[in-house]
């Protein structure tokens, strides 16, 4: 599913019913997104991939507060 091309209401609606959907399933679900707002918001584990390549895995918080690299930060953020 592909949220992008919604108006921005109905995205953030997605993402609830996304999530929602997720915690009554209880099981993994791998969801691929561009978006950082998606990926930080829906996530519990993100996989931050470069060309390939794990670049970091964890939690939202722990890429946000300690990114791998600049590509990293740079996705979840803005790097210093």
């Amino acid at each position: 599913m592909q949220v992008s091309n919604l108006d921005a209401e109905l995205r953030l609606q997605m993402r609830v019913e996304i999530s929602n959907f997720h915690d009554e399933l209880g099981n993994t679900m791998i969801y691929v997104t561009h978006h950082q707002i998606e990926a930080m918001t829906i996530m519990d584990r993100i996989v931050a991939l470069r060309d390939g390549r794990i670049e970091q895995v964890g939690r939202p918080l722990d890429l946000y507060n300690s990114p791998a690299n600049r590509f990293v930060a740079g996705f979840i953020g803005a790097p210093r």
